[in-house]
């Protein structure tokens, strides 16, 4: 993995690389996009759950990250539960959301192709 081998040459992760070296959207670019290749699922939980944090949700954001990342679904609402500590991604979003919105957005994380 390349990860590894980038540890075993300079004694840290391309993680912390990016950390160190980049910051601002930049930062939050690269590492998404590293996240991606390397975590997939646990990128999008990661997504997903900064579109419910704090006061309010961003409902673009968490509609733009449903649909785009739907066929990752399944593996995303394992990977938000382990990250969470056993919250699912479900509850989550009962939590954020209501009426229709929440009733969709529930019924297409529940969706298993």
């Amino acid at each position: 993995m390349v990860d590894a081998k980038y540890v075993e040459k300079y004694g840290y992760s391309l993680w912390r690389a990016m950390e160190k070296e980049l910051s601002g959207y930049a930062e939050k670019a690269a590492v998404f996009t590293f996240g991606m290749k390397i975590k997939p699922a646990e990128t999008v939980a990661k997504l997903l759950e900064s579109t419910m944090a704090g006061i309010g949700t961003d409902e673009l954001g968490l509609s733009a990250a449903v649909v785009r990342y739907q066929r990752l679904l399944p593996e995303v609402t394992q990977a938000y539960e382990e990250l969470l500590g056993g919250k699912t991604l479900e509850k989550r979003i009962k939590g954020e959301t209501s009426r229709r919105y929440e009733k969709l957005l529930v019924e297409i994380i529940s969706v298993r192709e």
